[in-house]
């Protein structure tokens, strides 16, 4: 059985996320470290960067975070992890 995604759904959900992100905006952020460790906090984003293909997030921190390891800011949940957030904690 054959079945095709509704792009309808990933675009309004890649524009949710999207726009979440403002720079100078504080945020709770979830993203996956290099070693896949799930991590969340509370930080500033300075802003969006695009290096080549890749985009990433460049926090007040200094640290940058491939915009494809993001979870969700703010509660707005990456097209990349759709349903992550159901299983993820707020401890």
């Amino acid at each position: 059985m054959e079945t095709n995604p509704n792009q309808s759904d990933f675009t309004s959900s890649e524009t949710d996320f999207r726009a979440a992100i403002i720079p100078g905006k504080f945020v709770r952020l979830e993203y996956l470290s290099e070693l896949n460790e799930f991590i969340k906090t509370d930080v500033t984003i300075k802003q969006l960067v695009k290096e080549g293909t890749t985009n990433w997030l460049e926090l007040a921190t200094g640290e940058m975070i491939p915009l494809d390891r993001v979870v969700s800011v703010s509660g707005n949940l990456s097209p990349h992890y759709p349903g992550y957030g159901n299983y993820s904690c707020d401890c």
